[in-house]
This record gives C-alpha cells, structure tokens and sequence, in this order.
C-alpha cells in the first residue's frame, strides 16, 4: 500500500492519504508527493537514531554531599548580656547574669551606672545599658 503525503503550499500545512484526489495537482496550489519508506537494508546504521543513554537519578558527589552536611565551623553562641538593676532599697546598681549576680572584684553593688559598666567592661563581662528600677512610683 502506498501512502501519500500531500502539502498545501498555500495553508503551510501537511496532509495524508492514503491517494491522490482528482485534481489536487491543480486545485489551490496543492503538490502530491508519494511516500514510499525505504527497505531496511537501505537505511545505513549512521542515520539510525542512537539509544538513549540510560536514566540516573541527580545525586550530589560525596564531597559535596560532606560539605552540605557539616559546616566548616559551629555557629558561634551569642554572648548574654548582664542586666543592670538600680536596687531602690540598697540605694545601688547591680548585675545580674543567667539569674545569679555579678561580683566583680569582690564586689556586687556600685554606686552608679556608669561604675558598673566601666568595672564590667574591664573584666570582660557585657552589660546591657539599659536599668532596670526596682523602686515604686
């Protein structure tokens, strides 16, 4: 059976059948061109569509699955500052620090802010700057 592949030059477009109609040569610019597939033994191994390659599922390589798994460094742990208190009752500041008070030196109450956080700074301990007041308004 001879297939046959028509092509409307004037629509663009291809169209099949299995026959010429009458008068498709002439009608609306129509060519008829017969389709006859090649025997096997014609079509050479090089116009052969290769085989696909055979599918893998994308994993990472192992060095960058170690990379992505284990930072280069832990992350630093932010330092907690010391709350500053002015006591009311005591007349004096103090510091307090994951809920126990600060000594420095010797010493848990200061006249002032400012003597605190200057004391603090020196022995490496951060403090807020913000005080908290105990007494009742």
């Amino acid at each position: 059976m001879n297939a046959v592949l028509t092509f409307d030059s004037a629509r663009g477009r291809r169209m099949s059948g299995t026959e010429p109609s009458r008068g498709a040569i002439g009608s609306g610019g129509s060519k008829v061109i017969p389709f006859r597939p090649a025997p096997a033994a014609m079509v050479s191994p090089a116009v052969l569509p290769a085989a696909p390659l055979p599918r893998r599922p994308a994993v990472p390589s192992p060095a960058r699955a170690d990379k992505a798994v284990q930072p280069a460094e832990p992350a630093p742990q932010p330092e907690r500052l010391a709350r500053l208190i002015y006591m009311a009752s005591v007349g004096g500041y103090m510091a307090v620090r994951e809920d126990s008070l600060v000594e420095l030196g010797g010493r848990m109450v200061w006249p002032t802010a400012d003597a605190l956080i200057r004391d603090a700074a020196a022995a490496g301990v951060p403090v807020s700057s913000h005080v908290i007041n105990t007494a009742r308004t």
